[in-house]
């Protein structure tokens, strides 16, 4: 079971009440699965107000995969427990009033991973494009780009979001197989892989070491990203084996077209 908390977004939450604050309430009642509490489910107690008491707690982006680095805290006038710094997720997100933040707790070997998604009408909204995201993006300061070497590289949640992290029998809810295809001196290279965040075609370029260095080197916008099929409520395995027959599919045509395939070789996918 995913331990998660969840609230209807209201105008306050998302700063437009007539604040500018954009504060969001953690309500009582908002867990669901064994953590009760803000304190159980984040692993250590919320911050106090001044900055010498401030605790921040990594949120990632379901879609978009950015980390928001969000201050938890406690508010003892109104008996609350906050989170602050979201404006990078509504920034991107564009949530309305009637919109559900769901943030899940995702154990991954052994370390707490903390995700969060905005629904709307049940469904993730829409992420806007980089392009747009910065063009909207005025006044809002952000973490600088890192190595992708040091943070970036198969990393816990990639791990999870390919299937790589769980068992052959856990139910997926939603989920996308993709190609991506890049070319660099002439050469056109193609890689298939899973995502269980259903990213969408921009963001998540996969878990391969070389799109990750093509990434660095040379920006995102050398990918072409096309969603091959979206399933739902699927057998990990089966997810495994429908990414495999779309790994051979890009084989043939990359024999074909004498382009390069990247994906390790076959797996067995008889179970």
């Amino acid at each position: 079971m995913i331990n998660s908390w969840s609230k209807i977004l209201s105008i306050t939450d998302i700063g437009k009440g007539g604040t500018h604050d954009k504060y969001l309430n953690i309500p009582k009642s908002a867990f669901s699965g064994t953590d009760k509490n803000p304190t159980e489910f984040y692993e250590k107690e919320p911050g106090r107000p001044g900055k010498e008491n401030w605790v921040f707690i990594d949120h990632i982006d379901k879609k978009t995969g950015a980390i928001y680095k969000a201050r938890y805290e406690y508010a003892q006038k109104s008996n609350q427990t906050r989170l602050y710094k979201l404006a990078g997720c509504y920034n991107a997100r564009k949530p309305e009033a009637g919109d559900r933040i769901i943030v899940e707790k995702i154990l991954i070997d052994g370390k707490a991973n903390f995700i969060v998604d905005i629904l709307r009408n049940g469904l993730s909204v829409n992420v806007l494009s980089p392009s747009e995201i910065k063009k909207t993006a005025e006044g809002i300061r952000t973490k600088p780009d890192v190595n992708i070497f040091l943070d970036k590289i198969n990393t816990s949640v990639n791990k999870y979001a390919s299937g790589k992290s769980r068992k052959s029998t856990d139910i997926i809810e939603r989920a996308e197989i993709y190609k991506v295809m890049f070319t660099i001196n002439n050469k056109t290279f193609v890689y298939v892989g899973q995502d269980s965040f259903c990213s969408g075609v921009h963001y998540y370029f996969g878990s391969s070491i070389l799109t990750s260095f093509c990434k660095l080197v040379y920006g995102e916008q050398i990918f072409k990203k096309t969603i091959l099929h979206t399933v739902e409520n699927i057998m990990q395995k089966h997810l495994n084996k429908k990414e495999w027959e779309c790994i051979y599919e890009a084989r043939e045509e990359c024999y074909k077209q004498g382009w390069y395939n990247i994906n390790k070789e076959i797996q067995n996918i008889s179970d």
